[in-house]
């Protein structure tokens, strides 16, 4: 590496003065956006893709990024960039802006206002405890009570899947937009919902009306927010990172 200027590309948000991001973070400007950056080491990014997500430096580098984001966050509308975007000075931060210019401006405008919030729904089996005591019970009756049981499990399931079909249906009528995310086993719902703030006491009333019967209906339900809105935005940069 040569001792060029490397930086860290946070996220895109609007050209203003006054922005207080704190004492290392600024703002690269085009016309009326610009990029939060700040003075990096390549080094630090040089293995990003092949750390372990549980690793203490990929972490650290991690709660960086996103409390850069925030910050930006608390004051303005942002488009969060991709974890790890180096570019190579100020001219690069630029060019990407100019590339981007008219998707962000427009993606910008989008989410102004709102706020990203997280719901997940899960069905949880009875306890191992509620299953059939094989003793005293003949191969035939232990057999009937094991099916009935294993039916009880499936219309569980059903009532929580139709319950959490409602659910999503409701909260999308008080957001902007919604995505669905990756769904680890026994996970229906996992879903990312973009809420204008004045409609965010709506969303959240809505969510524990719905959470209340799936609660009953044997699942855990969990919300999780605000956050900046990481899951929608997608500006195609068009710049490399060594630009």
């Amino acid at each position: 590496m040569t001792n060029r200027d490397w930086l860290c590309a946070y996220a895109i948000t609007r050209n203003r003065d006054g922005l207080d991001l704190g004492p290392a973070p600024r703002l690269v400007g085009y016309r009326d956006l610009g990029v939060v950056v700040s003075e990096v080491s390549p080094a630090r990014f040089d293995r990003i893709d092949t750390l372990d997500p549980v690793d203490g430096a990929l972490a650290e580098l991690a709660r960086e990024h996103d409390a850069v984001v925030r910050a930006v966050f608390r004051h303005e509308a942002v488009l969060p960039l991709r974890f790890g975007t180096v570019l190579d000075g100020e001219a690069s931060v630029k060019r990407l802006l100019e590339v981007a210019y008219d998707q962000a401006r427009d993606c910008l405008d989008e989410v102004e206002g709102h706020r990203e919030w997280g719901v997940r729904v899960r069905h949880v089996e009875p306890a191992a405890t509620s299953r059939p005591d094989p003793a005293g019970l003949s191969g035939t009756q232990y057999l009937v009570r094991r099916r009935e049981r294993l039916k009880a499990i499936q219309r569980g399931r059903e009532d929580v899947v139709e319950v959490a079909a409602r659910l999503e249906e409701a909260l999308s009528r008080h957001a902007a937009d919604h995505v669905g995310r990756a769904r680890p086993h026994g996970v229906l719902v996992n879903t990312a919902y973009l809420v204008a703030r004045d409609r965010e006491a709506a969303f959240h009333a809505e969510f524990e009306w719905f959470a209340r019967e799936l609660r009953t209906a044997g699942a855990t339900v969990e919300t999780s927010g605000p956050w900046p809105p990481y899951s929608f935005t997608d500006v195609e940069l068009g710049v490399a990172a060594g630009g």
